[in-house]
Formats: structure tokens, sequence, C-alpha cells
């Protein structure tokens, strides 16, 4: 969850979650499966992470690696609520990657930028920079997610600072330009295409709060059964989508795309 939304939870940050979170993790571990290692020497850094729900749980699943958790959002306060968070994992929380380059023996085997480029302005100037930054090397896998279609930016992007969305094409040529190259590439979330698409009409119609506080994973506040449901039915969305692709080459569109990289070899 972005830090923005995580000053209006008054729980705990690692309790009660969103299908969408909880989805779209088990989406992008599937995706790292083939990539990801249980290993102390395996170093895994989150760049905009906000509030480490998601290296939580993969630290859960690879208790033995090294998270390391950068927020140019956090303060010492958010910081130190967040240790706790994070007591008895493998989690290093940093402000900046500057910072934790300091602290990373070799260069880190993993970068996660989860939702995060589509808040940068400059989003080549930013991809750049990771590309020639000494954390990572040309064995640096990269896993991006972003949301999908400009066409579907609305009021949900307004609120969290989003510059812009992005599809298959445009992801791939950004990263290409930026010295990158795909190892794998497609769009999540198809179902949820339909309820965003009426959203945009209906903002078209009726101007939307553009003051609101949250964009609703912060209120939250169903049953773990329905939870659940909810959940399961994104992943079948996914699922759906993976055989479809696998049978006929075709990338169905979906509410958020998703690449795995790594740097160009010049």
């Amino acid at each position: 969850m972005d830090l923005v939304e995580v000053e209006k939870r008054d729980s705990n940050p690692i309790t009660v979650r969103h299908p969408w979170e909880l989805a779209r993790f088990e989406i992008v571990n599937s995706l790292l499966k083939d990539v990801i290692k249980n290993d102390p020497n395996y170093n895994v850094l989150d760049i905009g992470c906000g509030d480490i729900f998601f290296i939580s749980k993969l630290s859960s699943l690879y208790p033995q690696t090294n998270f390391y958790a950068i927020d140019i959002a956090f303060t010492d306060d958010i910081i130190s609520k967040l240790k706790k968070v994070a007591a008895g994992q493998n989690i290093f929380l940093f402000k900046s990657l500057d910072e934790a380059n300091f602290h990373l023996k070799k260069p880190a085997d993993l970068v996660l930028l989860l939702d995060v480029v589509e808040h940068i302005e400059d989003d080549k100037g930013f991809l750049k920079s990771l590309h020639d930054n000494k954390g990572i090397n040309n064995d640096t896998h990269v896993m991006i997610t972003v949301p999908a279609y400009q066409g579907l930016f609305c009021s949900h992007d307004h609120f969290l600072g989003h510059y812009r969305r992005y599809t298959n094409t445009t992801l791939l040529n950004t990263l290409n330009e930026c010295g990158f190259k795909k190892e794998k590439l497609g769009y999540f979330f198809s179902t949820l295409i339909g309820p965003r698409i009426i959203q945009v009409i209906k903002e078209k119609i009726i101007k939307p709060d553009l003051g609101k506080e949250t964009t609703g994973l912060v209120e939250w506040n169903k049953g773990a059964g329905f939870t659940n449901f909810v959940k399961n039915i994104l992943l079948f969305d996914y699922n759906v989508y993976k055989v479809i692709k696998k049978i006929t080459g075709l990338s169905l569109p979906g509410l958020s795309n998703y690449i795995l990289c790594k740097k160009r070899v010049l």
C-alpha cells in the first residue's frame, strides 16, 4: 500500500488487506518463482516499497533471503513503526537506494518496482539512472508493475499522484530505451477493466471529488471469507489469461502491466 494511504489507516498495516493487494502478491510471486531464491546471499531491493506489505509476505516465504525496503517517503517515525512490523524478518529499511547500496556487499539479485514508475515524472530518467546504478549488474532481475491504459486515467490516479498509465508496447519501449531487455511481459486483472471503464465514463458526466482522502484500498473492511472470494476471482482471471496467452499467443488487456527484465549488455 502506498504510504499516502497508510496515513489514513488506523490498524496495523499487515492485517486486513484489499483482495487486489492479495491477488497482486500471488501473481507477482508466481512470476518470480524461477528467479527468487531462499538464500542468505540473495538480495532483493524493493524500491518504493510503501508499507512493506509485499516484502513482508515475500520474506515469510523466503526467510533466508535479504530484503531491502526503500522508500523516499520514509520518515524516522515510519521506519521505527515498520521495524516493529518486520521484527524477526530479514528486512532492512532505507530512505534511498544510495543508502541501501552502502549496506549491500554485492549487487542486488532482484529489484522490485511495484506500481512505482507511474509516480515518477521523468520515468525514463529514473530508469536510466537505475540501469547505471552500482547496486545492480547484468545479472540483476528487475520486476516492474504499472497501471495499464492511459485512457483509463481517472480520480484514482490523480489521488495517488500518477503521471501516466502504460500499455505493453509503451512499457517495453520505455525499458528498451533505458537499456533493459525483456524476459516476461503481460497484463493482469482483466476483469477489472470493465468497472474502470464505467468509472471513467461516470467521471466524464459527474465531476469526481479530487479532494478525497483514499482510493478505497485503505477502507476495505470485509470479512476474510468475502475477501478471499474476491481475491480468488482475480486469480482465476489471471490463470485464464495465462492459458489463453499460452494457446493463442494473444495478450488479453488488463488493468495492470508487468515486465520482468534485465540490463541489456551493451
